[in-house]
């Protein structure tokens, strides 16, 4: 595989484990990672895992030994964008490689978009997330004052503290905001989309694998 991705004029690192890609693995751009589902140590389900947030801008490609239908549903649920397998075709590999490449390209904007919020609302102490979850319902100020047991006072400081750290004008648009960062990264850990049509087209019958159901 190293061989065919540099044959593509593209460049390729290859690591041993997944423990050594942990531990040496430094996001700095766009790329793509081709992972074998059962690594010795420590699982490729487990990279899966921790690297499919998009913020690491590293959509990946899945391989095993068989296109076992369950190894392939598990790998997708852990954040794989394609299931291929190991003796797959070339053009196979070279077209999800391309469609990782274009995912990520495509997310640079949005990731760079969100981490400024991102970073606002790691920077939020308790009792203004608090404050905040309260104004994303609309409550008024004095509800809010009587909700959380502070004066409106002390509730106006922790208002103006969190929407100078989210850089919003108003509390209108802190909750605007964190609206599409919850509707965009979802409730649960945000996700690459799965091109349902190219899985079909790599794991058809015509290329003498069982498809993925």
């Amino acid at each position: 595989m190293q061989l065919l991705v540099s044959a593509s004029k593209l460049p390729c690192i290859v690591y041993e484990s997944a423990e050594e890609f942990a531990d040496k693995f430094r996001p700095d751009g766009p790329g793509c990672l081709v992972v074998d589902l059962f690594l010795q140590g420590r699982n490729g389900f487990s990279l899966l895992r921790e690297y499919s947030d998009p913020q690491f801008l590293i959509p990946a490609i899945a391989i095993s030994g068989s296109l076992d239908a369950r190894h392939g549903l598990r790998a997708i649920q852990e954040g794989a964008v394609v299931f291929l397998s190991k003796d797959c075709k070339e053009r196979e590999l070279e077209r999800a490689i391309a469609t990782c490449l274009q995912l990520a390209n495509d997310a640079v904007n949005v990731v760079d978009q969100q981490r400024p919020l991102k970073a606002g609302l790691d920077q939020l102490s308790d009792s203004e997330k608090v404050v905040l979850d309260y104004l994303i319902q609309g409550m008024p100020n004095r509800a809010i004052a009587n909700a959380v047991g502070v004066s409106e006072r002390t509730l106006e400081r922790r208002r103006a503290s969190l929407l100078a750290k989210l850089n919003a004008r108003s509390a209108a648009e802190a909750a605007h905001m964190v609206g599409l960062y919850q509707r965009e990264e979802g409730v649960l850990r945000p996700r690459w989309p799965v091109p349902a049509a190219l899985l079909a087209g790599f794991l058809s019958d015509d290329d003498g694998h069982p498809p993925l159901r």
